[in-house]
């Protein structure tokens, strides 16, 4: 199995083990639902993912599957697209590092997790200084930035798996959640984004209670 394919099974067996079992919100579908809805191909690595936890609710923080993230994807990238060529929204910050490309939406972005707010996606069509295959952080507010949090698929599920591993992790009415050191509570999708930008910045993890996990 590749590592990814590990890691996702490994987050599935910690969940179930602490008594967490992830719960099916969505349905899950397969690759050639998410390319009709988009017309992009896939990343192999989200395919993997959608195989063992697609369409999971991992303690409040709900995995998209291949069709739900198919539809969510077209939909962002048919608002993004009717506003006009280039760069729809001037207000969009981007990447300010020129890892991200400055767009609301891009096909070639593969959401993972996706809400009203936030977008967790693999990036396929990366800015001039990323690369492709980045897991990219989304703020759907028009002025806030687009960042490339993760390297990988993998590296992104190293840290899922880091933080519902963590004795420090107080679950309430389903849903995960950790203190951080500045004196507000992070629900396991802030606590994971937390945990990818220290160790991209080279700072200690805000989180006390977890580690970085290793590559």
């Amino acid at each position: 199995m590749s590592e990814v394919s590990v890691l996702a099974r490994r987050i599935w067996d910690v969940l179930v083990e602490r008594g967490f079992d992830p719960v099916l919100r969505r349905g899950g579908g397969d690759a050639a639902s998410y390319k009709e809805e988009t017309g992009v191909a896939p990343p192999a690595e989200a395919v993997e993912l959608w195989s063992v936890l697609g369409g999971r609710d991992i303690l409040g923080m709900d995995l998209e599957g291949a069709q739900s993230a198919g539809r969510w994807c077209a939909a962002r990238a048919d608002e993004a697209e009717s506003s006009g060529p280039g760069v729809p929204y001037e207000e969009l910050d981007g990447s300010s590092d020129g890892a991200v490309r400055m767009v609301w939406w891009d096909r070639g972005w593969c959401p993972l997790h996706a809400s009203a707010d936030w977008a967790v996606a693999v990036d396929t069509h990366p800015g001039a200084k990323g690369q492709v295959g980045q897991v990219i952080f989304c703020d759907l507010d028009v002025d806030c930035d687009r960042e490339a949090v993760w390297g990988s698929v993998a590296e992104f599920l190293r840290d899922v798996l880091a933080v519902v591993s963590s004795d420090a992790l107080i679950v309430e009415n389903g849903f995960g959640l950790l203190d951080h050191v500045d004196n507000w509570t992070c629900t396991v999708l802030m606590a994971v984004r937390e945990l990818g930008l220290a160790r991209r910045d080279g700072r200690p993890i805000p989180l006390p209670g977890i580690d970085h996990p290793k590559p």
